[in-house]
């Protein structure tokens, strides 16, 4: 009986286990996101709301428009912005960027905005209050006439004195107020308006120079009752700005005034870069902080913004040519711009295209040209070898600032860094092994018949030298005497005889 309630008791835990294990919430990987939200979606004039622009399970330049402006790194992070409403109308911020997915590891173009509604602030009226007033004051003073008219009746042969007049009074009719919002004039302290004000219009453009930066706007009202908005002083940015000047007539009614403003963009500073010259851009532009900071430079006279790395020292300029935008580096001491920089998100990994030198463009193996890789383009090498046709070599900065090798894999869509590994096949390195060898064992034949030929040629040259080798003659010299005896002249005979026998041997 024991061992029935044991086992009976084993299978319900077995079962409670089992339930528990299935119930567990699931971990969901979240994809990478773009969001911009809005602390409200309506305010009135003259409040402020903030916009938040986050990025989730991701990391990628962000680009910010609308009410705000701003680009920058974005990574698992979020950052406010502040907006004031002066005007009615709506405010809008958009976010846009390339992020790099930390889960799946590959790159996506995602967008988000956010929009608020900005209203004028309803004016309070005083009739209603006035109105309350006044009937409590006649119901007051009605009941005191009547508790007088009660406790001091008047006798049927007394005239009553003060006696209230049943008749209602008649309100004042509402005075009807001004619905005039138009103005009388509209001025700018630079540049002009076009077209020339009137006061049926209510859209202009305005177009100055790249110095200036603030701009003073001017309106009269055509009506002393009605109220300005959106007049005085101005700060401008780059590019278009719009203006907005509201006249609100005594009525609750308006009129919008448009000025757009566009403020020019060219650059005032110019360097050269292979052959061209680029402008300073004037634009805003921002680098990650983690490997950049802001900060001045002085060209030609003038101040332009900058962005320096003084660990690693490295300058960069954000330069244009044409509607084409880039950062550079600037070499400071020699002025000269020598690289581009191009930072960007590439199958996970953060890295930056640089220019490669011609040094080493050439790779045995190798044709250096334009790579495409998850659908951007990147100056690096492809092999010539067939069976290496789905791989290709990049050079370019991660995001230590180190200059680095990845290789690239087509069909699996990867990207590693480079081992430094010869461009060639296992097949083809045997085959080159073995030609080698053989090429070793020919040249070990040619080395040694050349030592043997070398060898008989000394020999050669040896004997050579020997025979040419003159033997020492005596010469015999006549000596005014006596003739000689015969003995002698034998003697002498065989001497020479004997002289000559040995220069032959010789």
């Amino acid at each position: 009986m024991r061992k029935k309630i044991t086992k009976f008791l084993a299978g319900i835990s077995v079962a409670i286990l089992a339930v528990t294990v299935l119930n567990l919430p699931k971990k969901h990987i979240a994809a990478a996101g773009l969001f911009v939200s809005c602390s409200s979606s309506t305010i009135y004039v003259g409040d402020t709301v903030t916009f938040t622009v986050s990025v989730s399970g991701g990391a990628g330049m962000v680009a910010v428009s609308g009410a705000a402006n701003d680009s920058d790194w974005f990574e698992n992070n979020s950052r406010s912005y502040t907006v004031k409403g002066t005007s009615a109308g709506s405010l809008s911020v958009y976010a846009s960027g390339t992020i790099a997915d930390f889960n799946t590891e590959k790159d996506q173009s995602l967008s988000s905005s956010c929009t608020v509604v900005v209203k004028e602030r309803s004016k309070p009226s005083n009739n209603s209050n006035n109105n309350s007033s006044s009937n409590s004051g006649n119901n007051d003073t009605s009941q005191n006439n009547n508790n007088d008219d009660y406790n001091n009746a008047p006798s049927n042969n007394d005239t009553p004195k003060n006696e209230p007049s049943n008749k209602t009074e008649k309100p004042k009719e509402e005075e009807k107020k001004n619905k005039d919002s138009s103005l009388k004039s509209l001025s700018v302290s630079e540049g002009k308006l076009s077209p020339a004000f009137q006061a049926g219009t209510t859209s202009y453009k305005v177009d100055l120079p790249g110095s200036v930066d603030t701009l003073k706007v001017s309106a009269a009202a055509n009506n002393s009752k009605a109220s300005l908005s959106g007049i005085g002083k101005k700060k401008l940015k780059l590019g278009n700005n719009t203006i907005q000047v509201i006249c609100t007539a005594e009525n609750g009614t308006s009129t919008t005034y448009t000025i757009k403003v566009h403020v020019d963009e060219k650059p005032l500073v110019f360097v050269n870069y292979q052959g061209k010259k680029l402008g300073v851009s004037r634009s805003a532009a921002k680098l990650s902080k983690k490997l950049f900071e802001e900060t001045k430079l002085t060209i030609d006279g003038k101040v332009v913004p900058a962005w320096t790395n003084k660990s690693l020292h490295m300058t960069l300029l954000y330069l244009e040519n044409d509607d084409k935008k880039d950062f550079y580096f600037y070499d400071t001491e020699k002025k000269e711009v020598t690289s581009i920089y191009r930072p960007m998100g590439l199958l996970g990994e953060n890295i930056a295209i640089i220019d490669v030198p011609k040094a080493l463009q050439k790779r045995t193996g190798m044709v250096f040209t334009t790579v495409k890789v998850d659908g951007k383009e990147l100056p690096g090498w492809t092999y010539q070898d067939k069976a290496f046709a789905d791989y290709a070599l990049l050079y370019v900065m991660n995001d230590a600032g180190d200059k680095v090798y990845y290789q690239y894999e087509k069909t699996g869509n990867t990207l590693q860094r480079y081992a430094g590994g010869a461009a060639i096949t296992q097949n083809a390195y045997e085959k080159l092994l073995k030609a080698h060898e053989e090429e070793t064992k020919q040249l070990k034949l040619i080395v040694y018949g050349l030592c043997a030929l070398s060898a008989i040629l000394f020999l050669a040259i040896l004997i050579i030298c020997i025979k040419k080798r003159k033997p020492k003659h005596f010469n015999k010299i006549d000596v005014k005497g006596k003739p000689l005896s015969k003995s002698a002249e034998i003697e002498h005979e065989s001497l020479v005889k004997m002289q000559q026998e040995d220069g032959e041997n010789f």
